[in-house]
């Protein structure tokens, strides 16, 4: 299991905390779980200098990764994320599609991939995991193996477990708790505000 360094953690959450894309208030999450907080990673993209550090976090978890491994990004979150990873590690990409065309290949992964290559799934953070589960049986479907699964953020709220006892590898860089712990040292949160969303985490 590669780890991701302690510097460049918290490059990550300074990134995400400037550019607004760490939310507090009230957020209905795609669960129906109403979060005080919300991780807007969709617009990672339009902000070069946090693509560049998370690009960097996603590619020092492909350190025990061979070469010849393809990245895939989920979509949509995860496609312009394993796409600049891809770049900043010169490895091979395929891409899943959302929505499989009905002519052409008709192909559900796009890319030069023959049945049995290996692939690292990426995506942007994890909940409680069925999502997950969906792309990677995505990925099987078009005759890939599954080498792991990585994401940037755990929300600590059961899905690596879920994927884990599912029998595939999944590692993601930070939790929630280390995201907060990082911009309460920062001071860029209050400790009240620090405790309100751990609290939610837990009981959640």
């Amino acid at each position: 299991m590669a780890t991701v360094s302690k510097q460049t953690l918290e490059q990550v959450a300074r990134e995400l905390h400037k550019n607004g894309l760490i939310k507090f208030g009230e957020f209905t999450l795609k669960s129906g779980v109403v979060s005080p907080f919300y991780i807007d990673l969709r617009q990672v993209q339009s902000y070069p200098s946090t693509l560049l550090v998370v690009a960097q976090a996603y590619g020092e978890m492909l350190g025990d990764v061979a070469p010849d491994v393809f990245l895939a990004g989920v979509p949509e979150a995860g496609t312009p994320l394993a796409t600049a990873t891809g770049f900043a590690t010169n490895r091979k990409l395929l891409q899943p599609r959302k929505v499989v065309k009905d002519h052409g290949t008709k192909s559900s992964v796009e890319g030069a991939f023959a049945v049995g290559d290996r692939v690292v799934v990426l995506d942007d953070l994890i909940t409680k995991g069925d999502s997950k589960l969906e792309a990677i049986a995505q990925i099987e479907q078009a005759g890939l193996a599954l080498e792991k699964f990585i994401v940037l953020i755990d929300r600590e709220q059961g899905g690596l477990d879920a994927i884990s006892s599912a029998g595939y590898i999944i590692e993601a860089a930070m939790t929630i708790t280390v995201l907060l712990d990082i911009l309460l040292a920062d001071g860029s949160i209050s400790k009240e505000q620090h405790n309100e969303m751990l609290e939610f985490v837990r009981s959640n």
